[in-house]
């Protein structure tokens, strides 16, 4: 469209900032041993990007999916493009989270993009340290998939890229799982999937379900970055039994807006975990509806009012925005298209589990699905699409000169503090200040072991409710029930053709065929695996629960914080708080609900290995039954020792976390007050460059 084509007008004035930044990193160059230029040097690279990628002939709307691991994004996503049938699998685990872009074209094909050389060498090195880190987890767990898999992955590497096409829609989809599943052949070396289909609706529009920013290996989380250079609109998912931490409010309202996303959709997922929490408490599922909508989106607001208070430079405008989250349950919504004898187990805990006041209906099932609203939004959002792209387009140097100018603050206020103390201190009051500071993190050690002890114990504590819960459920999944089945026989038999008034006949005969059907009991195979892959389902959700009741990341932040920032207040008003705030929020970026994968693929051939389809015979059934038994005690046992494995790791983690959170807090202070000192060797020099990097920036003028 000519809205979308890149004028004269428009080079000359990209032309121009471009030529702002070089200017300014020019200026600043000769003072890079005081201060880092690396983000002045990316405003020009990443503004280049995303001009060129606008203006392409066949630039989309991008529309992208954003959330943590486990938040329904996979479901969403199944329900509000393919109506609920399960195409997009569930990537279920970090190291399975390929980005994935979906479009139309009319020749349906995917296009994988593989691991580099150096990423794969990357994630091979760290597969073989014995550390805890996520990454390193995570790469180890990836190698053991490729060697279980027999898979010769230099093979993908070379190949770098691949195209590969399909005859049609459905054939695409049937192998689409090869490349994104989490139990795909290919999945553990595909680094993203670029999906065309042959689907209308989907026309000048690119949805992408994105692994997430916290993702442990970096290039994935490198390509999503490079994703949301480009985003037009987003749809932010946060599980309602786990509302918008800290990240997940600092990436919507500063970053997301920041890098140019036109809109953002606040979706509180999973919506029917948190209403069970609350079903309990109300006369009837109505109350309920409203009760947790209100609860969370009160939630919702203070936590955006709170956010805005504390970052002055917050567009106002964007927090409107998420004032009030869209509630939805993908899962629920689908089974409102059934009957209660459609449901699957999982789908018939979940209908249980609503009955606790009264039977919900369809209607109420629609309530709580809730996608209407939502494709309504996604709807308008396609819709508006020209109108957005128009803002967008406008919105490039505004976007960008904020940014350039957010990085001059920046630099300029650590130029003006490191002066003030130059100032203030001589070389041995800011050593004695440094050995104040590390007095003061050695007696705060004791608080935050508390804290963790606490947390630790918690974990505990929850781990043994949920071995309690999962052998529980052990017992619901012995049961298979007996179907009724119908089996057609078929007799011929020889009779007479003799009329008596016709002696011709008489002698004559021909043979008729009889049926008569004959009902019989019997069990299918199929159902013990349902029952197997239902059961190890729920003994991953009990597991997370466990974590999750344990494990407020939000109220832990807030405990260390509170005790790191009163031990340091204490030091004085030359201590700027707010600085270090900053370096704890790095450090605390360690502390993450573990996620689980457990395979069911070795225990499903148990029962493939010995039964398929009908099992009628009395003996066959018996046997049939003790090995299903003896099945589901593997698995529940299974279970149990992952969620010991898991709390084990977990807790050697907080225990790493512990031992190394005063040294890492302690080692950036040191790092900072280091600086300072190294400098007030040669002191008015300093602060006389500090001066004239803070009059440098003072005079120059963005939007000259």
């Amino acid at each position: 469209m000519d809205i979308f084509k890149k004028t004269r007008e428009d080079e000359i004035e990209f032309k121009s900032f471009t030529d702002k930044v070089d200017n300014v990193y020019m200026k600043l160059q000769p003072y890079e041993e005081e201060i880092d230029l690396f983000d002045i040097a990316s405003i020009k690279k990443n503004f280049i990007a995303k001009t060129d990628d606008f203006f392409r002939e066949d630039r989309k709307l991008n529309i992208g999916i954003i959330g943590r691991v486990k938040v329904g994004k996979s479901t969403f996503l199944n329900s509000l493009l393919f109506d609920g049938t399960d195409i997009l699998p569930s990537a279920v685990t970090p190291k399975t989270a390929a980005l994935t872009r979906i479009e139309y074209d009319d020749d349906n094909r995917i296009e994988i993009e593989y691991f580099s050389h150096e990423e794969w060498k990357l994630i091979l090195s760290k597969s073989k340290d014995d550390i805890q880190a996520d990454e390193y987890v995570v790469a180890r767990e990836i190698v053991s998939m490729v060697k279980e898999r027999e898979l010769e992955p230099e093979k993908y590497i070379l190949k770098g890229h691949e195209t590969i096409h399909y005859e049609t829609y459905d054939e695409l989809m049937n192998e689409l799982n090869e490349y994104v599943g989490e139990n795909g052949t290919f999945t553990p070396i595909v680094k993203s999937v670029r999906i065309f289909v042959d689907k209308e609706e989907l026309e000048d529009i690119s949805v992408v379900d994105t692994p997430g920013l916290y993702d442990p290996i970096l290039s994935r989380v490198d390509k999503t970055k490079q994703f949301m250079e480009l985003c037009d609109v987003v749809f932010f998912l946060s599980k309602s039994t786990s509302f918008l931490d800290k990240n997940d409010i600092d990436l919507m309202a500063s970053q997301l807006p920041k890098k140019g996303v036109k809109k953002v959709v606040l979706v509180c997922s999973r919506f029917d975990d948190g209403l069970r929490d609350t079903l309990w408490n109300c006369k009837n599922i109505k109350e309920a509806i409203d009760s947790t909508k209100q609860k969370l989106t009160n939630y919702a607001q203070q936590a955006f009012i709170n956010y805005r208070n504390n970052n002055i430079y917050v567009n106002n405008d964007i927090i409107e925005q998420f004032k009030h989250p869209v509630f939805v349950s993908s899962m629920v919504e689908n089974m409102s298209k059934k009957s209660v004898e459609e449901f699957n187990k999982k789908e018939m805990r979940i209908y249980e589990d609503l009955c606790a006041q009264n039977k919900p209906t369809n209607k109420d099932l629609r309530t709580i699905g809730n996608m209407d609203e939502v494709r309504k939004i996604f709807k308008d959002v396609v819709e508006q699409k020209e109108q957005m792209l128009e803002e967008k387009a406008s919105t490039f140097i505004p976007i960008a000169k904020d940014e350039l100018n957010d990085k001059l603050v920046r630099i300029s206020k650590l130029a003006s503090k490191r002066s003030e103390q130059l100032k203030i201190y001589d070389k041995e009051k800011l050593s004695e200040q440094k050995r104040l500071i590390t007095s003061q993190i050695n007696k705060m050690n004791s608080n935050l072991e508390i804290v963790f002890n606490e947390l630790l114990e918690k974990v505990d504590q929850h781990k043994m409710q949920a071995i309690s819960e999962i052998r529980a459920y052990n017992r619901e999944y012995l049961q298979v029930s007996e179907k009724e089945g119908v089996t057609t026989h078929f007799e011929i038999r020889k009779e007479s053709t003799a009329v008596w008034c016709k002696p011709w006949t008489w002698g004559t005969s021909s043979r008729v065929i009889y049926s008569y059907d004959e009902k019989y009991q019997y069990i299918d195979a199929y159902d013990a695996i349902e029952n197997i892959r239902n059961f190890v389902e729920d003994g991953k959700e009990c597991i997370e629960l466990a974590f999750n009741k344990s494990l407020d990341i939000a109220a832990l932040k807030h405990q260390l914080l509170s005790i790191i920032i009163d031990n340091l207040d204490s030091l004085g008003e030359n201590f700027d708080a707010s600085y270090y705030k900053m370096l704890v929020e790095k450090t605390l970026q360690g502390i993450r609900i573990p996620t689980i994968e457990f395979p069911t693929t070795q225990f499903e051939e148990i029962i493939t290995s010995e039964f398929n389809g009908e099992i009628k015979s009395n003996s066959m059934k018996s046997n049939f039954k003790k090995i299903l038994s003896d099945t589901i005690y593997d698995v529940r046992e299974g279970i149990c020792k992952k969620l010991e494995h898991e709390v084990m790791r977990f807790s050697d983690t907080i225990e790493s976390l512990k031992q190394s959170f005063s040294k890492d807090l302690l080692g950036d202070i040191q790092k900072e007050l280091n600086t300072v000192i190294e400098q007030s060797g040669d002191k008015e020099a300093k602060i006389a460059r500090y001066q004239e990097i803070i009059d440098i920036i003072e005079k120059i003028n963005i939007n000259e």
